[in-house]
């Protein structure tokens, strides 16, 4: 069962998010920011397009409906929760094998952490509920630094390195996921999340497509071969810059998608 089962928000009509679509209306006349679509539906579409700051000022407002301190509303925490999903599902991907009962686990964190953001001084809502319920399992599970030091370096390689093709998966939906489809989820995530712009996502697909075609299989350390000469090099001459600003470019979004969307680096 994955996680999105577990919440009841694996349907666009189940209750919750029946519920939300129709207090839609009423959430964006209290907040504003949340007029950038008309229903609910069409949210996940549109983080995925927006800038960082535009995309965290809505999920701020959805945060502050939900906490017991803002609107106490149990219906926006199941939209926060739902539009996070994604970003869940790659942990699950990850953290399978810790134990069989990981999708509800992972539920239940991710509510707890939707519903008790601390919106009145959050920032980087989705990088840090994405975190935060990461650690929460973990900390259940008994997994830690202290426990184990390898737990400190948890995913550090890039999420284009050919071992994301060869992870077992979940035996939930996510079995029939290709590696294509888990990197399309993981950019998605972190471009709803602020973690990288679009373009950035534009330039990683060009990159890893262009490492792909080359059959670059290793240059330099732990990049998969995406910071190549010959890649950054053909990407350059199609983008009209040099390859060294495609290299620079590649470098600091793969670092903060190692930093953020794995939920690795403690935030400010």
């Amino acid at each position: 069962m994955s996680v999105a089962k577990q919440l009841g928000l694996d349907d666009p009509e189940s209750e919750i998010l029946a519920t939300a679509r129709s207090r839609w209306p009423c959430w964006v006349s209290a907040h504003p920011v949340l007029g950038v679509v008309d229903d609910l539906l069409e949210l996940p579409a549109w983080l995925r397009q927006a800038d960082r700051d535009n995309a965290d000022a809505v999920l701020l407002a959805l945060a502050e409906l939900s906490s017991p301190e803002g609107g106490d509303d149990v219906a926006a925490t199941g939209a926060l929760a739902w539009v996070l999903l994604p970003g869940v599902s790659l942990l699950a991907l990850g953290m399978f094998t810790l134990s069989p009962r990981i999708d509800q686990l992972l539920a239940a964190a991710l509510w707890m952490e939707a519903r008790t953001f601390r919106w009145h001084r959050g920032h980087r809502v989705a990088a840090n509920i994405l975190m935060n319920t990461r650690k929460a399992v973990m900390r259940d599970l008994g997994v830690g630094v202290a426990a184990d030091p390898t737990w400190s370096r948890t995913f550090p390689v890039a999420p284009f390195e050919r071992i994301w093709e060869a992870m077992p998966a979940e035996p939930s939906e996510v079995s029939g996921a290709s590696a294509h489809e888990k990197l399309t989820e993981l950019l998605d995530c972190a471009c709803a999340a602020g973690v990288i712009t679009n373009e950035d996502r534009i330039l990683l697909v060009d990159v890893a497509q262009t490492a792909d075609r080359q059959q670059t299989m290793r240059s330099g350390r732990g990049h998969a071969g995406l910071l190549g000469n010959d890649v950054s090099a053909e990407v350059a001459k199609r983008r009209g810059v040099a390859a060294i600003t495609v290299r620079r470019r590649t470098s600091r979004a793969i670092r903060a998608l190692r930093g953020d969307v794995t939920a690795v680096r403690v935030p400010a």
